[in-house]
């Protein structure tokens, strides 16, 4: 997988194995107990996540969401593994709604730059606020980028992890 490739902030992946989920949940389980001091992994139905143990996050560490699918249309006879690389969900949370803000900020100037045109009135200070918000959401995703960079070894021993698991 090439994670650092990707221009997506929340890198995902498919992967199609033969071995039966009952064997891999148990693998998984397995796994939980020999990397306990380096890796945390939570299990719900389908469902996988893996963590960088407490003591080695930052707010760039990511995490791992693996999801297990059976009878996929594609290759039916086959199980499919849903990756997804995902920072801190908190972190990720706050991302977004700065996000949101950035976006109501954005309209709002846009409906005052439309209204003042209107009204034949100067609108240059909506427009160079409108500016500021668009820079703010380019500093946001090189921002991103940026911890996502810092975060990729982790994310390569998370991969690692995930080999092992499916390949053994």
């Amino acid at each position: 997988m090439d994670i650092d490739k990707t221009v997506k902030l929340r890198p995902r992946f498919r992967y199609y194995t033969d071995k039966k989920k009952t064997v891999l949940l148990e693998r998984i389980k397995k796994l939980k107990t020999e990397y306990s001091s380096k890796f945390r992994v939570k299990l719900s139905g389908n469902h996988i996540w893996i963590h960088h143990a407490r003591s080695r996050e930052k707010i760039f560490t990511p995490h791992l969401h693996l999801e297990l699918v059976e009878g996929d249309y594609e290759l039916p006879n086959k199980l499919l593994v849903k990756g997804l690389y995902s920072p801190n969900s908190s972190y990720w949370t706050m991302f977004m709604f700065l996000h949101f803000i950035l976006a109501g900020l954005f309209i709002v100037f846009a409906i005052m730059v439309y209204t003042k045109s209107v009204l034949d009135e100067n609108y240059a200070l909506y427009v160079y606020l409108m500016g500021f918000v668009v820079l703010a959401w380019l500093g946001l995703y090189v921002f991103a980028r940026y911890n996502r960079k810092r975060g990729l070894s982790q994310a390569y021993e998370l991969e690692k992890v995930f080999k092992e698991w499916v390949k053994k």
